[in-house]
């Protein structure tokens, strides 16, 4: 019997709705542009985001902590204690290898110079990065030909480095860089291996910008071959050094320990900085909340400015059927089903504006991303957002005018002209 009733009520206001298409879609408006909205907001900013980590699982992974110099003074000059620091030194990354040897799968450490390095095709003055450890593999190199940089290398600081693609081909235009000699500085080394090109764009709109062609210049050799032979440093300074730790809940814990090993190294001074990149992330994706609250604030917005548009063209439509509501009270229809008459009318209307609004939402989507340049990503929770918010303002907006109509009187209704 329920289920006969509830399927009169929704053919009644679907009639309606045909009947004054005009006026049913003045009233829809403001929930289509609210629902278009939400989903559009959520859905760029989840693009963008998924972007952001697709990049840097190509520079490596999300699972890396770096330690490095801080030469940063916050107020005034260094202290005579801060200035006497050696700075990041290889001593650091070989105390550290002991902090919780489980919860890391891989290290490295850079040490950059910048020299003169020359072939028979090529004389130019470049950065060289001085490496070690799992260098190539926590920064997302691959081996196109020959070998990497062995610990054999790196304990004997031997005179060996490895091209990335763009400095084989500047150096040895006609492609046989492997096995040939080149000059770094004054000390000759031999090519061991070239790098696999390395390319990313984060959008179409960068043209053929590619993000990875400065690591595609790199010139790598044993970080122990800079310390000693290019740079004589007895001190063993490096720039950088990198942790792997794939378990991120053990991050804050670890980040203390290598904290408390390091700074006694460095006489208690804050000279050195560690930089988590999951933190990063997390500052970054805090930024897309506050993003996706603008823009549910606008949806909102949207649907407030609708819902009050709504009550007036349902106020102005209900003067225009008074006698019907009359005719219906006299025959015996209370005023509870009058009011969910009325209801049922205004969730029909938002249900459908909801879905042109999705459908907009997504059309809206597609050509924003599109005029970017980045795949579009949406998530059933945007659609589940943006489709619950139209429905609570589509049945608070109707409360009123619902209410009313079921308030009046029979025989005031029937005498209404």
């Amino acid at each position: 019997m329920s289920r006969g009733i509830l399927r009169e009520r929704v053919f009644e206001a679907w009639t309606e709705i045909r009947e004054n298409l005009g006026r049913a879609t003045l009233q829809s408006l403001g929930v289509m542009l609210g629902v278009a909205s939400v989903l559009g907001g959520f859905s760029i900013t989840d693009s963008m985001r998924q972007r952001s980590e697709q990049l840097y699982v190509k520079l490596g992974g999300l699972d890396k902590l770096t330690v490095q110099n801080n030469p940063v003074v916050s107020e005034g000059k260094p202290t005579a204690m801060r200035a006497a620091n050696l700075g990041l030194r290889q001593e650091d990354r070989d105390d550290t290898e002991q902090v919780k040897p489980d919860d890391v799968q891989g290290i490295s450490m850079v040490k950059g110079v910048r020299a003169r390095v020359r072939s028979a095709f090529a004389d130019q003055e470049r950065p060289v990065s001085g490496i070690g450890g799992d260098f190539l593999a926590m920064e997302g190199y691959e081996v196109a030909q020959g070998r990497g940089i062995s610990t054999q290398d790196l304990s004997s600081a031997a005179p060996v480095v490895l091209l990335g693609s763009e400095a084989a081909e500047t150096f040895f235009p006609s492609g046989n860089a492997l096995g040939a000699t080149i000059r770094v500085g004054n000390t000759p080394v031999q090519v061991v291996g070239v790098l696999q090109k390395r390319y990313f764009r984060f959008s179409k709109t960068e043209g053929r910008h590619n993000m990875f062609r400065r690591q595609n210049r790199v010139i790598a050799v044993p970080s122990s071959l800079v310390q000693r032979r290019l740079q004589g440093d007895v001190h063993r300074r490096l720039d950088r050094i990198t942790y792997r730790l794939p378990n991120i809940d053990v991050m804050p814990a670890f980040t203390r320990a290598l904290r408390s090993i390091i700074k006694p190294n460095h006489r208690l001074e804050d000279d050195f900085r560690l930089d988590d990149v999951q933190a990063r992330i997390r500052k970054r994706n805090n930024n897309g909340e506050a993003y996706n609250m603008i823009f549910m604030l606008s949806g909102v917005l949207a649907l407030l400015g609708g819902g009050l548009v709504n009550v007036n063209i349902q106020l102005a439509g209900l003067k225009e059927r008074v006698r019907e509501v009359g005719i219906k009270m006299a025959i015996g229809a209370p005023g509870s089903e009058i009011f969910k008459g009325f209801m049922t009318e205004a969730l029909l209307l938002t249900a459908l504006g909801g879905f042109v609004g999705l459908g907009m939402g997504v059309a809206f989507s597609w050509a924003i991303t599109w005029v970017l340049g980045v795949p579009l990503k949406m998530s059933l929770a945007s659609f589940v957002w943006a489709y619950a918010m139209a429905t609570i303002f589509g049945f608070l907006f109707a409360l009123y005018p619902a209410r009313k109509a079921s308030k009046l009187s029979p025989m005031e209704a029937l005498h209404y002209e």
